[in-house]
């Protein structure tokens, strides 16, 4: 496994530059890694979740997410298929609560095995402009990757997974490997040219992209729709949890509230009320200071940013983006 000992950390202005002008590398060890296996792996999880997923071949992944009967978040797992396995890439600190969640909806009638191989698994992520060709100097042969498909290529001796994910100032990896192979697999990757970066300043890029995260923005409180999660959901498979809510609601065409990126005029505090027209109007989910300035994600009544009404948290003026 790689750990923070590992890490050379730039400033915070020469790390935000690099991400916007070249890319960077940033430590994803706190995420989780369930394998399924079995005859009727790729079912179970399109009968629980949003997307449609039974026909994932592999080298092929897609996002979906787990919901409860009323729709609200459980997880944004990302699914990895192989000929024989789906790999499931959880939420931070969330793999053992997923693995029950999922075990306990096994039937006598499923053919599914899950294992939690999280301890075996390093995770690092690459985010800026030029992320694919900077992978391709380090080894990766295949880099052009739709979004969620994965590719193996062998690096430092060892096996290892680049996966395309969502972007973050441009583009966006995942790099997997075994926990032995994940600090030569480091080596490489910042000897290549990566900028390390600390977990504050990932966080900083998270929330200038819009991107939601499990237990900020991806928490029960919301539905995918409110969080912008569109592309994750399918609105012509079968039945799944929570899917007569999600349906409702688009059906309707109107949420009630929804995510939004904000730019404060000064530093906020997550948990923070949004107010409007002297009204609360919704929370700050995410918020942090960098090297562009003051950023944050709240979820806002829709109406509200409909009519461009004026925002604010803790009396500090809101811009949306």
């Amino acid at each position: 496994m790689i750990s923070s000992e590992d890490e050379v950390i730039y400033s915070p202005e020469d790390a935000y530059r690099a991400a916007h002008e070249s890319a960077v590398i940033a430590l994803h060890n706190e995420r989780g890694v369930l394998q399924l296996t079995g005859g009727t792996r790729l079912d179970l999880i399109n009968r629980m979740s949003t997307q449609a997923v039974t026909g994932l071949k592999s080298g092929e992944g897609a996002a979906t997410v787990l919901t409860t009967e009323i729709g609200r978040i459980i997880d944004r797992p990302i699914l990895y298929a192989t000929s024989d396995s789906v790999y499931v890439l959880t939420g931070e600190g969330h793999a053992d609560a997923l693995a029950r969640y999922l075990l306990r909806n096994i039937f006598f009638n499923d053919d599914v095995r899950l294992k939690n191989v999280s301890a075996d698994t390093a995770i690092c992520g690459v985010y800026g402009p030029r992320a694919g060709a900077m992978l391709a100097a380090a080894g990766f042969p295949e880099t052009d990757l739709p979004l969620h498909h994965w590719r193996s290529a062998e690096i430092a001796g060892a096996t290892a997974y680049l996966h395309r994910t969502d972007p973050i100032a441009g583009d966006g990896y995942f790099v997997m490997a075994n926990a032995a192979g994940g600090a030569p697999l480091w080596a490489v990757l910042t000897s290549a040219g990566l900028t390390p970066i600390d977990e504050a300043t990932y966080d900083y890029l998270r929330i200038e992209a819009g991107r939601p995260r499990f237990g900020r923005e991806l928490t029960l409180d919301y539905i995918p729709l409110e969080a912008g999660l569109w592309d994750d959901v399918s609105f012509s498979k079968g039945c799944y949890t929570g899917q007569e809510i999600i349906a409702r609601m688009e059906s309707r065409g109107k949420l009630a509230k929804r995510l939004a990126r904000l730019r404060p005029a000064s530093p906020v505090a997550a948990g923070a009320e949004i107010v409007a027209n002297g009204r609360p109007v919704g929370a700050i989910t995410s918020a942090a200071d960098g090297a562009g300035g003051p950023v944050a994600l709240g979820y806002v009544k829709t109406a509200v940013l409909d009519e461009g009404a004026e925002l604010s948290a803790a009396g500090v003026p809101l811009t949306t983006l």
